[in-house]
């Protein structure tokens, strides 16, 4: 059974409300944030600068890093190489870990494919004489300030991209400000045990320390004998993260804590489906992720899933207090919507997927269909707003991350160790400066 930790509902009602007067700004009180992409042009970076976003969601956001701070060297047609990049996770409170991989292709076998925008799937591919294993270099990241810290190397080396699902937690002990601490880490089993008597084996970054280190023998809390398998975000909500598997539940840690107690929860108990194994479960992982997820709103956990035939029925589930059951909050039918809404002549044919859950007010739910993003309001029934995708959803997902006030003057958690690695922000009173770093909150059209 899950606890509820102390004073979670005060920090996330007085989330809330710093993030209702960010809505007097000229940006949202949060944004959708889908890709990390690296500016290649070769020129200098000019300093940090901000450039305000007047719309809100499903208007998507991004950020853009220089080259040289993602690799040293920029891939070209010399290098015969490609960056992609991955907003991989969000905090409660606005700071992002964002991950590059840096694979070297063959040039003459891919012609010019490796010049296109990829998508990031394309990071496990394999060709002739390309790398399987890429570079990957991971970066905590203000959104608002810009400033990023790049995490030291996963055990002394960059080649690590089969770490996909690390989490981002941070800890304040005032509650409603900027956090002191954080952790990034990551869960898996331990592969030295029985399968049955298996425990796991956490990985994690503390900014107290500045270090990777391992927590290892950690009781399992699944039934014996079933597995996880984890394909969506990892979730930061009520001082742990979530890692999900969309078949049947969720397993929740703190990270930062001394001793970490693992704890699960079963999706409600109509989505909880029978123990699949091997090439039928991996089939199934893949589309689930796109029509399940896990996500925060109004200081609850939630639940959303569409079905995948029409009348494509949108179900929105909150977590009780005590982390043990499910509650119906919303469901609706998202076909009589459409034809309602007249947004196009075309009668709605290509299948829905979950975008993101919004923060703020849960009754609002964003979906993917093709190339668009809408947003859907399960109570009043109607289409709040529709924007375009660069790329979709199935290809890279979209992340909600809220934007507190405090988070344009606040800095990244570090206790000294953070100098070399670290890109630090000058605020004067009209413009955010750096000298080393550009990252940019753009509109993506």
């Amino acid at each position: 059974m899950l606890r509820r930790m102390p004073g979670a509902a005060a920090v996330a009602a007085g989330l809330r409300r710093s993030l209702c007067t960010a809505r007097t700004r000229s940006r949202p009180p949060w944004a959708l944030i889908q890709r990390a992409s690296v500016d290649e042009s070769g020129a200098p970076a000019p300093g940090v600068t901000f450039r305000a976003v007047d719309c809100e969601p499903p208007s998507v956001a991004g950020l853009t890093f220089p080259a040289h701070l993602v690799h040293p060297r920029r891939p070209g047609a010399g290098d015969g190489g490609f960056v992609s990049g991955q907003v991989a996770a969000a905090s409660g409170d606005g700071l992002l870990l964002v991950r590059f991989c840096h694979a070297r292709l063959d040039a003459h076998a891919l012609g010019g494919l490796y010049a296109l925008p990829l998508p990031s799937q394309m990071r496990c591919l394999s060709w002739a004489g390309t790398d399987v294993d890429p570079e990957v270099v991971r970066f905590d990241c203000n959104p608002l300030t810009g400033e990023l810290y790049r995490l030291p190397d996963l055990d002394g080396t960059k080649r690590t991209s089969a770490c996909r699902h690390l989490g981002l937690l941070t800890q304040s002990q005032a509650g409603d400000g900027p956090p002191d601490r954080y952790a990034v880490a990551e869960m898996f089993t331990d592969g030295g045990q029985e399968e049955d008597e298996g425990g796991f084996v956490m990985r994690r970054f503390l900014s107290e320390t500045g270090k990777w280190d391992m927590v290892a023998g950690l009781p399992s809390p699944l039934p014996a004998g079933r597995k996880m398998d984890i394909d969506n975000a990892v979730v930061a909500f009520g001082d742990r993260l979530w890692w999900i598997d969309e078949s049947w539940g969720a397993i929740s840690v703190d990270p930062l804590s001394d001793r970490p107690e693992l704890r699960f929860v079963e999706l409600p108990r109509s989505s909880v489906l029978p123990d699949l194994d091997g090439l039928v479960l991996k089939t199934l992982m893949k589309t689930l992720g796109s029509h399940r997820r896990m996500g925060v709103s109004e200081g609850k956990m939630r639940y959303i899933e569409v079905s995948m035939e029409k009348p494509y029925v949108i179900s929105l589930f909150s977590l009780d207090d005590g982390g043990s059951s499910w509650t119906l909050d919303y469901e609706t039918a998202f076909a009589p919507i459409w034809d309602d809404a007249l947004l196009c002549s075309a009668p709605l044919e290509q299948m829905l997927t979950i975008g993101a859950i919004n923060p703020l007010k849960a009754n609002i739910v964003y979906l993917a269909c093709g190339d668009k993003i809408l947003g859907v309001d399960m109570v009043t029934k109607k289409i709040t707003g529709i924007s375009g995708l660069a790329i979709a959803v199935p290809d890279l997902p979209l992340l909600p991350c809220v934007l507190p006030t405090w988070l344009e003057s606040s800095q990244i958690p570090s206790a000294g160790w953070s100098k070399k690695n670290t890109r630090k922000s000058e605020v004067s009173p009209n413009t955010v400066k750096r000298e080393n770093l550009h990252v940019e909150i753009e509109l993506l059209k």
